[in-house]
Formats: C-alpha cells, sequence, structure tokens
C-alpha cells in the first residue's frame, strides 16, 4: 500500500504564510501542488521499471473527495492508466473551512471518469468538526476494505489523501505530495 498526501493546496499556501484559516471551503491546488502532482506521477511510472523482488507499482487507485486530492490523482490515473475510485472514507478529519467539501453532483461532473459510488449523500463530508475517534473509526473501516482486497490479491492500492488521515494509519507527519509505503510486515516508510 502506498500512502500519498496531496500536493499544495491554496488553503495549504495561505495557512503556513499567517497560520490562521484562510476560509477556503474545497481548497484547489496550487501551481506548485499540480507540479507535485506530476512529479508523484513520475515515481508511479518508475516503479514499473524496479526488479521483481523490490516495490511494485500501484493497481489500484483509491481517494479522497475533496478537489485537491482528486487534482491530486488525475495525473497519476492518466500515468498509470488506472480507474479511480473515490471513498469518503479517506476525507481529512473536519477541522477547518478547507474541509468542507463540494457536493457530489457537482465532483461527478468535474471527475466524469471517476467511480463515485461510495458517496451516498450530495454532502458527503463530515456535518461538524471531528474528534480523534471520529478519524481512528474511519481509518479502521478503511482497513476493514483492504484487508478484503487483499485477500482478492487485487495488488497493492495507492491511497491519496490527507494530513490526518495519513497520520493517524501511519504514524508519520507527510509533507504536501509526501509518499509513504507499508513493506510486507505491515511497517510504514517514508520514500525519498
Amino acid at each position: 500500500m502506498y500512502l500519498l498526501r496531496h500536493g499544495e493546496s491554496e488553503f495549504n499556501a495561505r495557512f503556513e504564510q499567517t497560520g490562521r484559516d484562510p476560509g477556503i471551503s474545497d481548497a484547489p491546488l496550487t501551481a506548485r501542488g499540480h507540479d507535485q502532482a506530476k512529479g508523484a506521477a513520475t515515481h508511479f511510472i518508475n516503479l514499473k521499471r524496479n526488479p521483481p523482488g523490490t516495490q511494485k507499482p500501484p493497481r489500484r487507485l483509491l481517494c479522497s473527495p475533496y478537489t485537491r486530492a482528486l487534482q491530486t490523482a488525475r495525473p497519476i490515473a492518466e500515468a498509470l492508466n488506472l480507474p479511480l475510485k473515490v471513498l469518503p472514507l479517506l476525507g481529512e478529519r473536519r477541522l477547518y473551512s478547507c474541509d468542507i467539501g463540494s457536493g457530489a453532483k457537482d465532483l461527478k461532473a468535474r471527475w466524469p471518469g471517476a467511480d463515485f459510488s461510495a458517496l451516498e449523500d450530495e454532502q458527503w463530508w463530515p456535518p461538524r468538526n471531528e474528534g480523534q475517534e471520529d478519524i481512528e473509526r474511519r481509518v479502521r473501516a478503511f482497513l476493514a476494505l483492504e484487508d478484503q482486497a487483499q485477500e482478492q490479491s487485487v495488488g497493492p492500492a495507492l491511497v491519496i489523501s490527507h494530513w490526518y488521515f495519513i497520520f493517524t494509519l501511519s504514524g508519520l507527519d507527510c509533507a504536501n505530495a509526501q509518499i509513504v509505503w507499508r513493506d510486507g510486515r505491515g511497517k510504514f516508510h517514508k520514500s525519498g
């Protein structure tokens, strides 16, 4: 399994400058964030050249429904020719304005090739701020789905998500567009 934090968003860039919530809901990527997404796509393409017994490229692409994650996923999906499955379980812990998403109809219109079947409601993001136990519950639910997928030998997944989700799952603090991978013993490592 690979975990990829989305590229730099407009929220991230402004928050880093001011330390304050800039009030940007469902923040899109900055130009730098788009470049980071292209760099991640190149990284995963290069995994196809690895010799047997080393890291394998992902065979599944799973993504949070937030715009910044979907924009990060797009060049990777195109480069690897993988379908994109969108799962609200992978969303960020709701704490800031950027954690208010776009409606399911809008997302489906902007990403027509993606599988949004897991978005059962127009408002798929949490209706209120979440506690740590909420994100832990979502991580456990995701891991249960992944266990089922691995039993079916569907191959490694690339999960495009957010800081809190990745930290809760892996225990690792990730920068924007940083890749984390899980080895065969279940231990997580940062790439690069």
